[in-house]
Parts: structure tokens; sequence; C-alpha cells
């Protein structure tokens, strides 16, 4: 059992980004792709079948709220430091500071869409762009805060990583959401060992999707390192090969920053005029 080489994360992690700088777009499908695999881990987590109950007031309820969030900030969060986490808004990218992943998940989805979902009269689907890949509330799921998966989300999840700098992206991917677990590789193809790592995190249904379209991308590194390494990668622990952007990148910080703050206002019914700022 091996780790991914730390040349390898960097690599992937930059292929990631997106093709041109700015705009909301990179931040918001970052996100909704993130809050479909965090979903998708839970259920494999618990051993559970959608859909999942998000229920404020009971404990069952409680539970998978948290373990939802837990699950997202373990995906996102590139390195914790007691006081600004570096974590990914958007693939590719470093942010640096608040709000933090948890915070910014419980504000931007569970006190918004999963909330508004329960008073749905129609089937509640997230995120609205570029496609839906969940499904919430009453009407959608059978259950009032209930989550899901959407009947189309196999079509939907490569318009999520459309736009990045990688012509593989089912690998670039996996080699970051790997990037901290170890991977079998005696006798193991570099394909079969990230699919078998897959398979540690993700439900069957997920993997299978994934392996489909990883064997119909053809990677290339332009390293020359080795694929593994013994100990554990410590890409993200000197972070300034990827400063070039990202990390300081102000207009994008500021946006996550107010879509943050929306959140809270919207938690608490206090009207306010949408976007003003941006």
């Amino acid at each position: 059992m091996k780790y991914l080489n730390e040349k390898l994360v960097k690599e992937t992690f930059l292929a990631l980004r997106q093709k041109e700088k700015g705009g909301k777009w990179g931040i918001e499908r970052t996100s909704g792709l993130m809050i479909f695999l965090a979903f998708d881990s839970l259920l494999k987590r618990l051993n559970a079948k959608s859909p999942l109950d998000l229920n404020p007031e009971t404990g069952i309820g409680k539970h998978n709220r948290e373990g939802l969030s837990l699950q997202f900030a373990r995906l996102v969060t590139l390195k914790n430091s007691n006081s600004k986490p570096l974590h990914v808004i958007n693939f590719g990218e470093i942010s640096n500071g608040e709000p933090n992943p948890e915070n910014r998940f419980s504000a931007n989805f569970l006190t918004v869409p999963v909330k508004k979902s329960t008073t749905s009269t129609e089937d509640f689907e997230y995120p609205h762009r570029p496609a839906p890949l969940i499904i919430l509330g009453q009407k959608a799921t059978g259950v009032k805060w209930g989550i899901a998966y959407h009947k189309e989300w196999k079509q939907n999840i490569p318009l999520f990583l459309a736009g990045r700098k990688t012509n593989t992206p089912f690998h670039s991917l996996a080699c970051f959401i790997l990037r901290q677990s170890k991977l079998p590789t005696a006798n193991f193809s570099f394909q079969e060992s990230i699919i078998t790592g897959l398979k540690e995190t993700f439900t069957d249904e997920i993997c299978d999707y994934w392996t489909t379209r990883i064997m119909y991308e053809k990677p290339y590194w332009n390293s020359s390192a080795p694929l593994y390494q013994d100990t554990l990668s410590n890409s993200f622990g000197d972070h300034s090969w990827a400063q070039s952007y990202g990390l300081n990148n102000e207009v994008e910080s500021q946006i996550v920053r107010i879509e943050y703050l929306e959140g809270l206002l919207k938690m608490h019914h206090i009207h306010f005029e949408k976007n003003t700022l941006l």
C-alpha cells in the first residue's frame, strides 16, 4: 500500500483549474459536485440507502446533517490550522480563511435549499446550474427533509468538470479525492489502484460510473516522478506552488463571503437585495 506521489497530486490539482479565470461558475460547479459526492460518501459510511433524512428536529436527522457537513469538509479541506484552514472553493485553487467549509456548507445548503424544499409543491432539484445532481424535499423524495439522487445525475456530472484545463477530468478529480488515501499498488495498474481507492469512499453505483469514465480517458503526466510514494503526501504543506492564482484572489474570496452572508440573512428571514455587491 502506498500514497499518491506528491508531484502527481500537485500536477493533477492544477490541471483542475478553469481554462479562463473569473466568474462564479467554477465555484458553483465545484460546490454542487462536492455536495453530491459528500452525500454519496455519507451513504457509503452509514451503509444507508437513498433518500436520507435531514430533519433538524430528530436525532437521526441531526446525525445525518452533521455527517454530511463533515463529509463535505473532509473532501474540500486541504490543511487545517489553528487560524486559517486551507480549503477548495473552486477546483485547482486554494482558499484561505473564512468562512470555513462547515459554516459555508451549513449556511449555503442546509439552511437554504434544504429548508426551502420542505415546503415546495414541485420536485426540488439541486443545484440549478449547470444541472441537478440531487433532489430534496417531500415532493421529490417522499421525505419532508429528504435528500436523494437525481435520476439524471450520470448525464449531468460531466457538466461540472467542463471548462477545466485537464483532458482527463475523472483521473484528476480522483487524484484530488485520494490525496491522503493508501492505495494498493502491487499487481495493480494505476487505474485499478485509484478505482480501488474510490471504492473505499463511495458507493458501488458511483464507483461503477467513475470506473467507466476513467477507462475512457488516456492519462498523461508531465512529471517523470513515480506515481506513488511510501509516505503521506504533504503537497499542501508548502502551497507556494499554487499561489499564482486562487489563494489570494480577492474577488473570488469576496464572492464566497457574500454568498455565505446571504445564507445567514436567508436563515433569519432578513430581506436583502441579492448580489448588489457583485
